[in-house]
């Protein structure tokens, strides 16, 4: 019955008594209560009755309302005691008003209520105290609130540590605020806890990497030996895969290692190999490999230990070389039993003996004597054993078939830790063998396998010596380092044997062009010294100069015909250019890099300056790198004139380097460090790039006429690259330029030197419509019958040439001859460096077409080219 229902029925009642007072006091007065249908009597009575039963009826809803709320009561105080939780009803002042079995029990209480808020909260330590207290006066009715590692101490004593869940009551409960606590044990969880804290502790103390992975490779485990052989960490490798933090042939393998173990479900071990960070040298594992399973039996991973045994695997190599080196030794081996019994013999034994290993082993090595020596003399080889442990000399034993043989012994003794005697060891070699032995690595030490030269070893200790001896008498001597030119094209393009040979026949001419007393040695690669006792330097220079002259003969070579070996050379003198072998190396190897960098070809004495210069290449090296990224770099453009009348027929492309705190740089100061620095091809590929763009600027802008060419230069190396001829093509189509305004310009020197695969990319570029023309012609001192086989179009007379014809008789003839073979050939000339009207006419008179050089015009910029010569030119 709800309490709106007792209230009506309230009213009720009260209004009856109401009427049956007023029918009782009217019936007094008029003196008929004794009448029975006095006043309504009857009606009232009736009323009285029915109520009286509603009166029943509300009893007895009364009496099972009290009953459910017993039933409730009980219901709820069973299912409070029978919590699996210890459960506590607090109000905001911390007063303990109800608590279950399991409260009182882990607090010791004797009876629920008795000084049970004193005992739970002298349970409580001081910090958990106040968070608790906070915690009562913060949490409302409806809402709840979790303390976290709240430590309890149980009646035994022993903290217990719980999770205290606060829940706030609503007033249905009591009519002031009720807190309910409820208390989880979290021992068990902290139980875990420290075993999985021991569990890692014993994994991480481990010096074995060992892992665990899901199925998709991810890691799922890791210890520290692991994640310090991977230089990681933990973070950067748990949940990750292992591509991204080992080498991706490590972490493929090793993937592949874990799909068979998961695919074949049974352990595995693996020999593998892990390459550490910043390590060179791979470190050898063995890994024991297994699936992990759940408890459905389901697999969820794999796991793997695994073992270093990159010490065993050193030692097994070790036992196989000193194996290796038993059986393979030239050196006859014997090895005995403490009584002199053979025990074990190699190849070489039999091969110098006849004996078979199975004919002597157990044998007595008195079966080796030839009856040639006294007994005193084997006494004394007893004694020395016995006192040092070794003997070495001279024994004359006899072969199987009986001949006798000499041979030089050295006989030792192995002991056990106790020093006893446990083998004797003999290795012999004939007296020629052992002669022969020490020649072949004397030489082997000395001197150089290529070439027969000496090496570097054999060199610095002459020089060492030439230079002591020069202090002596206070004499000079001059040193020559020589380094060949363009040798790498060689070995790149007609392959390393051919550069062997090459080597060869440089080494032989060198020794050729020195005195007996001069000394040729081959320090690596290229790179030849040449030692001149008793020399100063013009005797030096002119020596040099000698060598580059023979050098220059033409050989053949595989796949390149005739060629002209070149050099560069570098010049040092004692003691004015350095008075130690290392600094007077230093002085010629500055000497040989200004040769290369001024044109290759020649050789240069070491002067003071070469050391900033070669600083100053350094520099400008580094620079070069960050003008590429920072595009410093500007394209200038010189014209190229018709010699007779003067018309424009085109533009060279030349580079400038507007190099920050320099102002535009000349490509003297540069080009050489970039093709020394492998920068050049990039610089070329930027050259090409500019140009081309600008010349489809010129020509949709109708300022550029379709006749004339822009010539742009062209490294000999990129001609080896299977892709130039798309990649060239790409340029054009993106440019909106055709191939046919395009002219390559590759140095006579470099074309010197070519192969099969770069005459046809040549023929290639040509039948595109793309011009090829020879640069610097008349400077790479070869022959003119090589012309014939080149798909070139264009001949540019070299400005050295052009400067002296006036002047020289000799250079006058060259330039007429280059002419008239040219267009005997069919090819057009084009004369560079014209800076004067009577060149200008002279070369008119020889047949001469095109010219270009300060006469006409000095490299300006594209702004400055198009104002001064296209759009006066167009107009």
């Amino acid at each position: 019955m709800d309490q709106e229902s007792k209230e009506r029925k309230s009213q009720r009642l009260q209004l009856l008594k109401q009427r049956a007072q007023a029918v009782l006091d009217q019936c007094q007065k008029s003196g008929t209560m004794d009448r029975p249908d006095a006043m309504g009597t009857s009606k009232l009575l009736e009323d009285l009755r029915i109520y009286q039963v509603e009166l029943e009826l509300q009893n007895e809803e009364l009496r099972a309302a009290q009953l459910e709320a017993e039933h409730a009561q009980r219901s709820y105080r069973t299912l409070f005691d029978q919590m699996p939780l210890p459960a506590l009803v607090l109000d905001t002042n911390g007063i303990v008003d109800d608590c279950n079995e399991r409260a009182t029990t882990l607090l010791g209480a004797h009876g629920r209520f008795v000084a049970l808020d004193i005992r739970f909260w002298h349970r409580l330590n001081k910090p958990d105290r106040a968070r608790l207290h906070v915690a009562l006066r913060d949490v409302m009715p409806g809402q709840s609130q979790v303390l976290r590692r709240v430590e309890i101490t149980n009646q035994a004593g022993a903290p217990v540590v719980f999770d205290v869940h606060l829940i706030g009551l609503s007033m249905d409960y009591k009519l002031d605020r009720r807190v309910l606590l409820l208390l989880v044990d979290r021992n068990a969880e902290q139980a875990r806890e420290q075993e999985r804290r021991l569990y890692d502790a014993l994994l991480d103390a481990t010096d074995n990497p060992i892992y665990a992975a899901d199925l998709e490779g991810k890691m799922l485990l890791v210890n520290q030996a692991l994640l310090q052989l991977l230089q990681r960490p933990r973070d950067a490798v748990l949940g990750h895969t292992r591509e991204s933090f080992q080498p991706l042939r490590d972490a493929l393998l090793h993937r592949e290692a874990d799909q068979q173990v998961l695919q074949s479900g049974v352990p595995t071990t693996f020999e593998e190999r892990i390459h550490p960070v910043g390590e060179s040298d791979p470190i050898d594992f063995v890994t024991r490999r297994f699936p992990l399973y759940d408890r459905a039996g389901k697999a969820y991973g794999v796991g793997g230990i695994a073992t270093d045994v990159s010490a065993l695997k050193a030692q097994q190599r070790k036992l196989l070389l000193s194996e290796s080196v038993f059986q393979n030794s030239d050196q006859a081996i014997i090895v005995t039993d403490a009584q002199m019994h053979i025990i074990r013999v190699n190849a070489a034994f039999t091969r110098m003996t006849g004996f078979s290993a199975e004919a002597v082993l157990g044998q007595h090595t008195r079966v080796l004597k030839s009856g040639r020596h006294s007994p005193a003399f084997y006494e004394s080889i007893g004694r020395s054993l016995m006192q040092t442990g070794h003997w070495a000399g001279e024994l004359n034993n006899r072969r199987a078939d009986g001949s006798f043989f000499t041979v030089w012994s050295n006989i030792s003794v192995v002991r056990d830790s106790e020093g006893q005697v446990m083998h004797y060891i003999a290795l012999q070699s004939d007296v020629t063998q052992l002669h022969e032995a020490q020649i072949a690595l004397q030489r082997q030490a000395s001197y150089d396998g290529l070439t027969g030269l000496p090496n570097r070893d054999l060199f610095n200790d002459r020089i060492a010596q030439l230079v002591a001896q020069s202090q002596r008498q206070q004499s000079q001597f001059a040193l020559l380092f020589v380094d060949l030119d363009h040798f790498k094209e060689v070995n790149d393009t007609l392959g390393h044997q051919v550069g062997d040979i090459l080597l060869r026949t440089v080494s032989e001419r060198l020794q050729r062009g020195v005195r007996s007393e001069d000394t040729v040695a081959r320090m690596g690669g290229d790179e030849f010294v040449i030692l001149l006792p008793n020399t100063d330097r013009p005797g030096a220079l002119s020596l040099a100069n000698n060598l580059l002259v023979r050098l220059r003969e033409p050989l053949v070579l595989e796949g390149a015909g005739s060629y002209r070996p070149m050099a560069s050379m570098g010049v040092s003198v004692f003691p004015e250019d350095g008075r130690s072998p290392d600094e007077l190396l230093r002085s010629a190897d500055m000497a040989m890099y200004r040769a290369k960098m001024t044109g290759r070809n020649r050789m240069l004495s070491y002067t003071a300056d070469m050391g900033a210069s070669n600083d100053l290449a350094f520099t400008i090296q580094t620079e070069l790198a960050i003008g590429l990224v920072e595009q410093q770099f500007r394209v200038y453009y010189q014209p190229k004139c018709m010699l007779n009348t003067g018309e424009l027929v085109g533009a060279e492309a030349l580079v400038r380097w507007d190099r920050p705190g320099h102002g535009i740089t000349l490509p003297g100061v540069f080009i050489g460090v970039a093709e020394k620095s492998g920068l050049l091809v990039e610089l070329d590929h930027w050259v090409m790039q500019d140009s081309l763009r600008q010349l489809g600027e010129w020509l949709r802008a109708g300022l550029w006429k379709p006749t004339m060419r822009m010539a742009v230069n062209q490294n000999v190396a990129d001609l080896q690259r299977s892709d130039l001829l798309d990649q060239i093509n790409a340029l054009l189509q993106a440019s909106g330029v055709g191939p046919e305004m395009l002219e390559l310009e590759i140095t006579e020197d470099a074309l010197l030197h070519h192969t099969s695969e770069q005459l046809e990319r040549l023929q290639a570029l040509r039948s595109t419509g793309v011009s090829v023309a020879i640069d610097d012609f008349g400077t790479g001192y070869s022959s003119l019958s090589y012309l014939r086989l080149l798909p070139v179009s264009v001949i540019k007379i070299d400005q050295s040439f052009v400067a002296s014809m006036l002047t020289d008789a000799n250079d006058a003839v060259l330039v007429r001859t280059i002419i008239d073979m040219a267009h005997d050939l069919g090819h057009s000339l084009v004369a560079e460096g014209v800076e004067t009207p009577m060149q200008c006419e002279r070369l008119c008179e020889l047949g001469a077409e095109v010219g270009q050089g300060y006469f006409f015009g000095y490299p300006v910029s594209a702004e400055e080219f198009e104002q001064r010569w296209l759009r006066n030119f167009a107009s």
